[in-house]
């Protein structure tokens, strides 16, 4: 069997997170796998280019327009983009975090395997369906 060195071969991720930091490490991550990344600290910067995307990865709890907000856009899209959520909130989890119909929700920080088996897993089931 194999190695595969780049799991995410040709994935167009958007990474969405207000923290700088966050971004830096996702698009480093992403891109080690193989993944197009694309980050922005604004819901609105993934919500105008959800037509070229195959997947978002977003912060849930940011300023002004959070994940929820744009879950709930991404979903009223004519051809929606299965959206992922993060959260930094072990010890108190966020109630609308746990009810939103995400299509998976991580804990940060995330482990470069299990982004790229989350991110796998969500797109076969996206192609399965």
């Amino acid at each position: 069997m194999g190695y595969v060195t780049e799991p995410l071969a040709g994935i167009r991720v958007f990474v969405v997170d207000d923290d700088d930091d966050t971004r830096v490490i996702m698009e480093e991550v992403l891109g080690y796998l193989g993944a197009q990344a694309m980050t922005a600290a604004s819901a609105h910067a993934a919500l105008a280019l959800a037509p070229e995307l195959d997947i978002i990865v977003t912060d849930i709890a940011m300023p002004a327009a959070d994940g929820l907000w744009l879950l709930e856009r991404i979903n009223a899209l004519p051809r929606p983009i299965p959206v992922i959520a993060m959260s930094g909130y072990a010890e108190q989890p966020l109630p609308d975090f746990e009810r939103a119909p995400f299509a998976r929700k991580l804990l940060k920080p995330v482990e470069r395997a299990v982004l790229a088996a989350v991110i796998h897993d969500v797109l076969a089931q996206v192609n399965r369906a």
